[in-house]
């Protein structure tokens, strides 16, 4: 961002820091003054050239590259910001089973380490009312003690495999077979 004063710059929004929502940073480095602001879950950067004080009207420049047409909602969103408008939230996204499972796996490790029996554990991720169903033998324990297989496969490596370092997809954490 810079000063604008091009013909017309009276008619230009003018800069406010202030106005910018979010938790503000200011940095100084090689290349002049950076905004950084978090907004929700959104980082926002934005460099600043030595003339632009506050109150003047102002103008952004961009890179050029063949990337641009991508980048245009993103340039749109700093702009809202620069105008004190908030972004607009993201629409939420499902939550997965995989993703499900995953957490329920990692905090049945969390519960075992805790010192929590399989009975507290399928309570606590499966709510008391399907912890009244317990039995010795029963789908409750099955699924509990398969979530802490899991965790443990994850522990042992196989947190690898969500990352995308090693593993293949088909070898899933915690469908290993029973020795």
């Amino acid at each position: 961002m810079r000063a604008s004063r091009a013909h017309g710059a009276s008619t230009r929004p003018t800069f406010d820091l202030w106005r910018v929502p979010g938790r503000k940073r200011l940095a100084l480095g090689g290349a002049g003054l950076t905004l950084l602001t978090d907004v929700s879950a959104q980082r926002v950067r934005m460099s600043f050239a030595d003339d632009l004080s506050d109150g003047a009207a102002y103008a952004c420049t961009v890179p050029l590259g063949p990337g641009l047409r991508g980048q245009l909602d993103a340039f749109n969103a700093q702009a809202q910001l620069l105008q004190g408008r908030a972004l607009a939230e993201e629409s939420t996204r499902s939550v997965t089973r995989a993703a499900l499972l995953h957490l329920r796996a990692l905090q049945a490790l969390d519960g075992a380490q805790a010192g929590a029996s399989h009975r507290e554990i399928a309570q606590i991720l499966f709510g008391f009312e399907a912890a009244a169903r317990w039995h010795a033998d029963g789908e409750l324990r099955a699924a509990a003690r398969h979530l802490l297989r899991r965790a443990e496969a994850y522990m042992s490596g196989g947190y690898l495999s969500l990352a995308g370092i090693q593993r293949s997809a088909a070898d899933v954490p915690g469908d290993e077979p029973m020795r």
